[in-house]
């Protein structure tokens, strides 16, 4: 069964699910969410060519549904959306786009916790938005595997699922289990590194709380990378390690760990093997207004061991928050490169202003050890009630041995409740890339959207 037709029959029975749900749930913590969109758009470079090829202008129309249940013990969401486009002009093609469907349960006991996801989603490469969405849960960083071959025209479909599963958390031996997958598909793509790709991911730990204040632990790891490349590319990372984590005081934590990882790497049949000894060490102190510590780490990989050391600060401020790293990776192919992050919000009286940045060396199955470099900024503002405009900014820096790969993004936007259900927004939005040796791409658009959601509470 294609995958179009099994990400189809999931949405039509999502939504007769959620068409049946009212009549079975009755104040038992259920919610019902269903999103309207249309929006029109003019984009003189929608393919982020560096010479373009002409404007294009199109009309969105999107629906979204979410469905949520919560209990005093689990919570159960769902949600699904698309976007049916017409568009005139290079670039692109008529149609249904973006569509998702996402999936997530989560339940919590007194010893133990299980939770599970999944998700789809496909989109057309030249439609996505590729500095805009990428903050994970936690708030911090985290950018695709494949944001620097982003480019051109063609179709993505990402396949994402992962379940933890966690025993005897306060109990003197416990357990925990950690698995996630990941897929990316491409068809009719204009760039040549965009490959099929599987990762897999796979951890295990067991602990032991010996006394109030310590805890060892034992565990494994293993990391599947898979490529439908011409080296048919497979690489499998195992880990195994043990660790010791104690209160040194009452204000004072330190946490350790040692292990040992193996990389056997498959190119043209035949198989490579890298390892080496790895470990970390973190020390922190609790501080009036919040958290200071050191880390140093090494980490083995097939390009070169890394070592990294950081100095890190945690700032608990009366209308925002403040948390900064700042240390130096080392590597064996390369001298010692600056590495740090910082993430700060700040609340201001009718608005919000924040700046995530990360800087990192790490190790890329596709590029080999990277030093990728991320910025992004915003900002709102509340006119009055009803209205409001915001900033945003984003700046990616890739650093290959051989390229360097620049991305920005830039939208403004305003936006006004019509009612109390509609509202209107519109905006401008700049994009650019670059890399050496090559003519720089930008585009220029504006936009303007009118929405409207529904709430309902069987």
């Amino acid at each position: 069964m294609g995958r179009h037709l099994i990400y189809r029959t999931l949405l039509v029975g999502t939504w007769f699910l959620c068409c049946l749900l009212p009549a079975a749930a009755q104040e038992n913590g259920t919610e019902i969410v269903l999103g309207f969109s249309q929006s029109l758009e003019t984009d003189d470079n929608l393919d982020l060519d560096s010479v373009s090829q002409g404007r294009t202008s199109f009309a969105s129309t999107g629906l979204s549904l979410g469905l949520s249940h919560e209990t005093p013990l689990d919570r159960f969401g769902l949600t699904a959306s698309t976007v049916l486009r017409a568009a005139d002009g290079p670039g692109t093609d008529s149609g249904l786009d973006d569509q998702r469907i996402d999936l997530t349960y989560d339940r919590a006991g007194a010893q133990s916790a299980f939770g599970f996801n999944a998700s789809y989603f496909q989109s057309n490469i030249q439609f996505l938005r590729p500095l805009a969405d990428f903050e994970n849960a936690e708030g911090e960083i985290e950018l695709p595997p494949d944001l620097d071959d982003l480019n051109g025209t063609g179709n993505r479909e990402r396949y994402r699922g992962g379940l933890e599963f966690e025993l005897g958390r306060d109990s003197p031996i416990g357990a925990a289990f950690t698995t996630n997958y990941l897929s990316l598909r491409y068809t009719d793509t204009t760039d040549p590194g965009l490959i099929d790709t599987d990762r897999f991911n796979l951890t295990g730990d067991v602990f032991l709380r010996y006394a109030p204040r310590a805890e060892a632990s034992l565990g494994a790891s293993y990391r599947l990378f898979d490529e439908d490349n011409t080296q048919q590319t497979r690489r499998e990372t195992t880990t195994g390690y043990v660790g010791l984590g104690f209160e040194l005081s009452p204000i004072w934590r330190l946490d350790t760990q040692i292990g040992y990882t193996t990389i056997d790497t498959r190119e043209f049949g035949v198989v490579t093997r890298t390892d080496g000894p790895t470990g970390r060490l973190d020390l922190e102190r609790d501080m009036p207004n919040g958290t200071a510590g050191v880390g140093l780490e090494q980490i083995v990989t097939e390009d070169g061991d890394i070592r990294n050391f950081l100095i890190l600060r945690d700032l608990e401020l009366p209308t925002g928050s403040f948390g900064i790293t700042f240390g130096v990776a080392d590597s064996e192919l390369d001298n010692a490169d600056f590495i740090g992050s910082l993430n700060w919000i700040q609340n201001l009286p009718r608005g919000q202003i924040s700046a995530r940045f990360r800087r990192s060396l790490d190790f890329d199955d596709q590029r080999g050890n990277v030093l990728r470099t991320a910025l992004f900024l915003g900002y709102f503002h509340n006119i009055n009630g009803v209205s409001g405009i915001s900033l945003d900014a984003a700046y990616t820096i890739t650093d290959e041995f051989d390229d360097t790969i620049d991305r920005a993004n830039f939208t403004a936007a305003y936006r006004h409740a019509l009612t109390a259900d509609w509202a209107l927004s519109a905006g401008y939005r700049y994009r650019m890339r670059e890399e050496i040796e090559a003519q720089r791409a930008q585009s220029h658009s504006v936009f303007a959207t009118i929405d409207r959601e529904f709430i309902l509470r069987p």
